[in-house]
């Protein structure tokens, strides 16, 4: 369901055969704008079963995956990715060419310029404090998945070992799909790098 006062596809348009591509069964509200790609045979892509609340922009060639939750007023730079189950807080902002991992929660009014990690709490201004431990299990992740995913971040932010060395020594270490998940995402960052930790009360647990 697309409300009538959202604008899809004006703003952005400079190559040849830009276009949107929207999944099925995803609601968009009130005035929320969506860009078209930029430059030619691009595409700004939103995949299914998405909710996009009131007043969310999303730039030009952002990709978004499926069961994301984009909250009122959240403001999506260009070329931002969003990967599934993620969910955006009211009033966040993100700025281009950056990533949001795989069921991460960010706090509403925030602001972020590096990536985010899977299955993360983002919040303030870059900072990750903890492990999304609600939402994985209303997603159904089991006891022994949230402890893998709970060893890889203790691996990456409590261990004493800089990014650098972290992902060395998880190369030498047994992961399942989701331990890999995580530190693939890690790998694959860009210049601005990854969001760093800030100790929040018990929020590493």
């Amino acid at each position: 369901m697309i409300h009538l006062t959202a604008i899809i596809g004006s703003g952005a348009k400079i190559g040849a055969n830009v276009e949107i591509e929207i999944g099925e069964g995803n609601v968009i509200r009130e005035q929320c704008t969506v860009h078209r790609g930029t430059t030619a045979d691009s595409a700004t892509k939103i995949g299914d079963e998405n909710f996009l609340m009131a007043n969310a922009h999303v730039g030009h060639n952002c990709v978004i995956g499926n069961k994301v939750i984009v909250a009122n007023n959240v403001l999506l730079g260009g070329y931002v990715m969003v990967n599934d189950q993620a969910f955006l807080g009211g009033g966040s902002v993100f700025h281009q060419n950056m990533r949001v991992g795989r069921l991460a929660i960010v706090q509403g009014g925030s602001a972020f310029g590096k990536d985010i990690q899977p299955f993360v709490i983002a919040a303030e201004r870059n900072y990750v404090f903890g492990l999304n431990t609600i939402g994985l299990r209303r997603a159904g992740f089991s006891r022994e998945q949230r402890d893998e995913i709970k060893r890889a971040f203790k691996l990456l932010y409590l261990s004493g070992l800089n990014t650098r060395q972290a992902l060395e020594r998880s190369r030498e270490m047994k992961w399942t799909q989701l331990g890999r998940e995580f530190f693939d995402f890690v790998e694959k960052t860009g210049k601005r790098g990854i969001c760093p930790y800030r100790r929040h009360g018990s929020a590493e647990d």
